[in-house]
């Protein structure tokens, strides 16, 4: 899954939910508006995930960013009084079981919009949508193309026709040296990672690179791990390149170091490497380099507010490193958005027509603008690409903001 931008917010744009509803007249009006998900109160809202499963270890962290954003909404008061709550539930990265804790949300406990931190949404995008709901998250299947009622801040490249791809990957690849280039998939997966391995597929050969595949569970076995290195070698591999998870892409990259190879480009279409796998792997993994994730100034006043809020929120996380701690602060942070738009009497259909119309979404100035209306699912053509650094125990900025082409079909 591709997750460009990463939100961590100032103090003065946290603090915005405080400013609204303040007057007395708008106390009265939220006072008297009940809808569904709404009380004078409260704004209760469900958050899906997989918190069992194969995929539990990579999302998990998405519920301590959400935790921290909501957090510091309720501590300044909420928006127009009303403290904002969830309920959550496993999805198990299943589409059947999504669809099915998709309803129990919505019908049984009355939610007023949902968040997606899964990669199988699909499962119940279709009953929201009919249904009218909110939903908010992470982008990594084509329904959230396809429904205008469920909003993200990026569209990653398995949420768009998979002939649709960009130059963009080829020619960083090519800037390096890159020439023969190994695409490794999930032969298991939910059909996110294929879609994302076609699209890299079409940007390498669209810049007239050799272009083969490889296979690897989210729990590779040695076997397939000694079959890419031995892809590796034989081919004179030049570029590998992943859109599983970055933990199992990182093994796979060490693996390949040890045996000799030294590919000149390395991308994955994952998050980047956290603190444990830096500690884990070091040298083995420099020039990892991953195109999802927007840099971030670690002396910002911006990631300064976002850590503070983990650390006083979501104490427990740890690695505040963890790019999807980052992306469940910003749905969270979409939510407040939303609920602000659309003023001191939220209605679902209210929330979902003012957030909309929002052109100029930035989360702070730490992602790039979104126009939630023009940008409709519409693959980015600009990517970062942050890379780890020579020593393997940091991460640097090799372009902040490289651009290709649109690829014709």
């Amino acid at each position: 899954m591709s997750i460009r931008a990463l939100s961590a917010l100032p103090v003065a744009l946290l603090c915005l939910s405080a400013l609204v509803g303040c007057s007395a007249d708008s106390a009265t009006s939220a006072a008297s508006c009940n809808g569904p998900g709404v009380s004078p109160s409260e704004v209760k809202v469900g958050l899906i995930y997989p918190d069992t499963g194969s995929l539990s270890t990579i999302f998990q962290s998405t519920r301590a960013g959400l935790t921290a954003r909501l957090g510091v909404a309720n501590a300044a008061g909420g928006v127009n009084g009303r403290k904002i709550t969830y309920e959550w539930a496993d999805d198990r990265g299943r589409v059947d079981t999504n669809g099915v804790v998709g309803r129990n949300l919505v019908d049984d406990r009355n939610s007023f919009a949902i968040l997606e931190a899964t990669p199988t949404s699909s499962g119940g995008a279709g009953y929201l949508a009919s249904r009218g709901i909110p939903v908010l998250g992470v982008a990594a299947e084509p329904v959230w193309s396809q429904y205008r009622n469920m909003f993200t801040y990026s569209y990653s490249q398995g949420t768009v026709n998979s002939t649709d791809s960009v130059t963009t990957f080829g020619k960083y690849a090519q800037q390096l040296g890159g020439t023969r280039a190994l695409v490794i998939v999930d032969p298991a997966g939910i059909g996110v990672s294929d879609k994302t391995a076609q699209q890299l597929r079409a940007s390498f050969q669209s810049v007239g690179m050799t272009v083969g595949s490889a296979a690897a569970d989210e729990d590779p076995t040695q076997s397939q791990i000694d079959e890419i290195v031995r892809r590796v070698a034989a081919d004179k591999v030049d570029t590998l390149a992943s859109a599983l998870s970055i933990g199992t892409f990182a093994k796979i990259v060490a693996a390949v170091r040890r045996n000799g190879a030294s590919p000149k480009a390395i991308l994955s279409a994952n998050e980047t490497p956290g603190t444990q796998l830096l500690q884990e792997y070091g040298p083995l993994l420099a020039g990892l380099t991953v195109y999802s994730a927007q840099p971030v100034d670690p002396t910002s006043p911006s990631f300064t507010a976002y850590r503070d809020a983990l650390a006083r929120y979501s104490p427990d996380l740890g690695d505040t490193s963890q790019t999807l701690a980052r992306v469940g602060y910003i749905i969270g942070d979409m939510l407040v958005r939303g609920l602000q738009e659309a003023g001191p009497c939220p209605t679902r259909a209210g929330f979902i027509s003012h957030l909309r119309a929002v052109k100029n979404y930035n989360a702070g100035g730490l992602i790039t603008p979104v126009n939630f209306d023009a940008d409709f699912g519409k693959l980015p053509v600009c990517y970062p690409f942050t890379a780890v650094n020579s020593a393997g125990n940091g991460l640097i900025t090799t372009a902040a903001d490289f651009c290709g082409e649109r690829v014709s079909a």
